[in-house]
């Protein structure tokens, strides 16, 4: 009779909750990454100092992808204020310890 339990708990198949599946994409999330140089590339403002203050802290630090998302916030936050709110588009990638941010404008 136990191996009869025994056999059918092994033989069940176990559901998947909703919690398990979304516990991957945390993971990723809090995922670090070591951030050597950060630099920026495409359409530039002529005050590239603001530039360098803003990524001087997050340089050779380890950095998830909500620190990258809240660098990219405040570099849209610099050209906003600068008067091209809807103007331009940025992106950024990681290669080799390096964030690059890419400035396009859009039209």
């Amino acid at each position: 009779m136990r191996y009869w339990i025994f056999i059918l708990f092994v033989l069940m198949p176990f559901s998947v909750s909703a919690q398990n599946i979304a516990t991957p994409s945390a993971a990723v999330s809090l995922e670090r990454i070591l951030i050597r140089s950060i630099t920026i590339e495409g359409f530039l403002l002529q005050d590239k100092n603001q530039f360098t203050k803003l990524f001087k802290p997050y340089r050779n630090k380890y950095l998830s992808k909500v620190d990258m998302d809240a660098i990219l916030q405040k570099l849209q936050d610099i050209y906003e204020q600068e008067g091209f709110a809807q103007l331009v588009s940025i992106t950024y990638a990681v290669n080799q310890h390096r964030l690059t941010f890419t400035v396009s404008m859009t039209s």
